[in-house]
């Protein structure tokens, strides 16, 4: 969880406040109450803790849940007035149902997601895999909606669809993550696309975007085929130019 954020939710909660930590396995947030998730207490924190301090939360307050499993939260509805759920709706199969159980528990909260730049980094994880290998979703966050579309694979498919990854190095940390606060609900949408040819698009257009490549880059493939054939032909030429000065007889004065 991004530190910054942190500081701010506990500068929104008060100490009465009853705080969900949902997948909070990989890095718990001390703060909260109760955590749920698939794996066991004894294993957490694996990155650590989010903040400094005691963890507020017990064994006894550590839920274990399969938040694939579709099942509804083991909690009565608005139990929580504030629910933290960080970087874990990309790793979920059914994002939407968690988003929709999310609003049920809670009266307020804060989500977190690595932002879609990041996720279209190409060589993030892998020499030949766009964004963190067992990640499910690319998701934006605008305004007050979350949106995800499926990570097709057609994202390792060409540098067209993906962001190289000398673009991560310009990026500030706060833009390789997507937030929101949100109070009482918050939107959320998948955006479907069947079509191959639609979901080029979407990708190569998102990258144009963020005007990763030159644009040279983009100039048709008979432009770039003629100039590369127009090059070498001025190779030769000068290849031919230094073989005659070679081969030309010398002249002395005198």
């Amino acid at each position: 969880m991004d530190k910054h954020n942190s500081e701010l939710i506990l500068k929104m909660i008060s100490d009465e406040s009853i705080v969900l930590d949902i997948g909070g396995w990989i890095q718990t947030f001390s703060r909260a109450d109760y955590v749920i998730d698939i794996m066991p207490y004894q294993t957490r924190g694996v990155f650590g803790k989010v903040e400094v301090g005691k963890e507020r939360f017990s064994k006894n307050n550590w839920i274990i849940h399969d938040l694939n499993s579709k099942l509804k939260l083991p909690f009565e509805d608005k139990k929580f007035d504030f629910v933290v759920c960080s970087h874990t709706l990309e790793d979920i199969r059914d994002p939407l149902f968690l988003c929709s159980e999310i609003i049920r528990v809670g009266k307020a909260g804060y989500i977190e997601v690595p932002s879609r730049e990041e996720e279209s980094i190409f060589g993030l994880e892998g020499k030949n895999y766009t964004g963190y290998c067992h990640h499910r979703w690319l998701i934006e966050i605008k305004g007050p909606e979350i949106i995800f579309r499926f990570k097709t694979h057609s994202l390792n498919h060409s540098w067209k669809y993906h962001l190289p990854n000398s673009y991560r190095k310009k990026m500030q940390t706060n833009e390789r993550i997507s937030y929101l606060f949100w109070k009482d609900s918050f939107q959320y949408k998948e955006v479907v696309i069947i079509s191959k040819e639609k979901i080029f698009k979407e990708l190569e257009q998102f990258v144009r975007e963020r005007k990763a490549y030159p644009a040279f880059f983009y100039l048709p493939s008979t432009i770039i085929a003629n100039f590369k054939i127009f090059v070498k032909k001025l190779l030769k030429l000068d290849k031919s130019k230094d073989d005659a000065l070679c081969n030309a007889p010398e002249f002395y004065s005198g």
